[in-house]
């Protein structure tokens, strides 16, 4: 489409699709998080329905309506995956002894200042994190690439719509044949561990989740190898060296005396040891991306500043790349560091510390 084209973009029915998916994907990935520890994007489904959708003789919408709902959906769908993997730290953390939290029904407006400060100033930065991640980097953005994608294949007709759909209800067909609830004709996984003389190894086959098969044909070989990688060198490299290193570590993790299996013994490892490894890595990865990102995001406040400088000079620009002014953002984020700040002197009771942490 044309930049300057005369296309709805935020329309109501656009709005309002996004936050009805947006709900829909929310308790979905709530439930699934909570109940698997991991989460699936609702960028790619949204894109799906969102083309299905507006293609409706009553519903009909252009590209720019579809990107609006996908967009809402995919946020507010991030907003609860924060959620649970945020929220419950309050119910299992002590301090003193006792419980931070013991219910959540009880500080449910609690909850919901937190979730409320820590989304809308997420989308303050992402106004200005916008050019830097999307338009000057070369990072794959695999979610997002499917999705224009689906939502190009969509606009140009011909078989696109029925391998996207097809897709769909081939997955839909393996979920069912695979669920406890459904027709349950093979298992998801098979998961055991071998015992030699001295020791044994844990075994699994690969996950039969359409929703994982989905996002490892999505990411590609390469990441997808990367991933697998660090599984291979958990389990046949430091999780033996571990235990290698500390060779009293079955009779430490027994009781009354004797030694614990070696199956305990890994697993123990993996969750005390192994995963803070794999946390920390993953931090240092999320440090070097920002550094080696440091001049495109230095060009971006440069360029959002210049964009402001233009709007109030009154030269407008193309309509797919305007955004909240630079100064709306600034007083917003501002803004936002009031309630924050509330939060953390709520929980610390320390002027000093609530600033200095907001």
């Amino acid at each position: 489409m044309s930049a300057g084209g005369p296309e709805a973009e935020l329309s109501f029915k656009a709005v309002f699709a996004g936050v009805v998916m947006a709900l829909v994907f929310g308790a979905a990935n709530a439930y699934l998080g909570m109940k698997a520890g991991q989460t699936v994007a609702a960028t790619i489904p949204a894109a799906v329905i969102g083309l299905a959708l507006f293609r409706l003789p009553f519903y009909r919408g252009g590209i720019l309506e579809q990107n609006i709902a996908r967009t809402a959906a995919s946020v507010g769908e991030a907003l609860a995956a924060g959620a649970i993997f945020t929220i419950p730290a309050f119910l299992l953390v002590n301090v003193g002894g006792q419980k931070l939290w013991t219910d959540l029904r009880s500080h449910f407006w609690e909850a919901s200042l937190i979730l409320m400060a820590g989304g809308l100033i997420g989308v303050m930065f992402i106004i200005i994190l916008r050019r830097p991640l999307c338009v000057d980097s070369d990072l794959p953005f695999p979610e997002s690439t499917a999705s224009a994608e689906i939502v190009k294949a969509g606009q140009s007709g011909g078989d696109s719509p029925k391998y996207i759909f097809g897709a769909m209800g081939l997955g839909a067909l393996l979920q069912l044949l695979k669920s406890d609830k459904g027709l349950l004709v093979f298992r998801e996984t098979v998961q055991g561990f071998i015992r030699f003389a001295r020791g044994g190894i844990a075994y699994s086959t690969p996950s039969a989740s359409p929703a994982l098969i989905g996002i490892g044909y999505i990411i590609g070989p390469r990441l997808s190898a990367i991933n697998a990688a660090g599984g291979v060198i958990a389990w046949w490299v430091l999780i033996p060296l571990a235990i290698f290193l500390d060779p009293d570590l079955p009779r430490k993790l027994g009781q009354n005396g004797v030694p614990a299996p070696w199956d305990v013994v890994a697993d123990s490892v993996w969750r005390e040891t192994i995963r803070p490894i794999a946390v920390g890595a993953m931090l240092v990865g999320a440090v070097y991306t920002l550094y080696s990102m440091r001049e495109p995001l230095l060009r971006s406040l440069r360029g959002a500043m210049e964009a402001s400088a233009h709007a109030r000079a009154g030269h407008a620009a193309d309509r797919t790349d305007i955004d909240i002014p630079l100064p709306w953002v600034g007083l917003g984020t501002v803004a936002l560091i009031i309630p924050i700040s509330a939060i953390y002197y709520h929980f610390t009771s320390s002027l000093s510390a609530a600033i200095a942490a907001a």
